[in-house]
């Protein structure tokens, strides 16, 4: 074996060990928050923490979470959603999907697209799942 195989075969040796340290490191440069090992980093549903800096600070098509409760139905779809804070918007519940787990003044975790034009905010809830037992 010549000399010029041995460093060929040397440099194979090092880069299968350099390559799965370099695979388990996972993406670098965001939030590398140890309880969420495995998800991406660094990014977040619930920019807004209530629907007062919602209405400020959303805009449109942003998917937020917020924690509430749906109090009152206004239309056949659309619904007061009041937040842990007392603050209250519109959420429209789209017909095309089975809400009857939802409970009115339950605790609910709602995942919603936001719907902002010049002279209104509301939301369209994408999912929503019970937090209250």
């Amino acid at each position: 074996m010549g000399l010029g195989m041995k460093k060929v075969i040397f440099a194979s040796a090092l880069m299968s060990l350099a390559i799965p340290v370099c695979m388990a490191a996972g993406p670098v440069g965001f939030d590398n928050s140890p309880s969420d090992y495995g998800r991406p980093q660094g990014f977040s549903l619930n920019p807004m923490a209530n629907i007062e800096s919602l209405k400020k600070n959303a805009y449109d098509d942003q998917l937020v979470t917020l924690k509430g409760r749906f109090t009152k139905q206004l239309t056949k779809d659309k619904f007061e959603f009041t937040d842990t804070k007392g603050q209250t918007i519109v959420v429209e519940l789209d017909d095309d999907r089975n809400w009857s787990f939802i409970r009115k003044d339950a605790l609910v975790e709602i995942v919603a697209k936001v719907d902002k034009d010049f002279m209104s905010v509301e939301l369209e809830c994408i999912n929503a799942r019970n937090i209250e037992k």
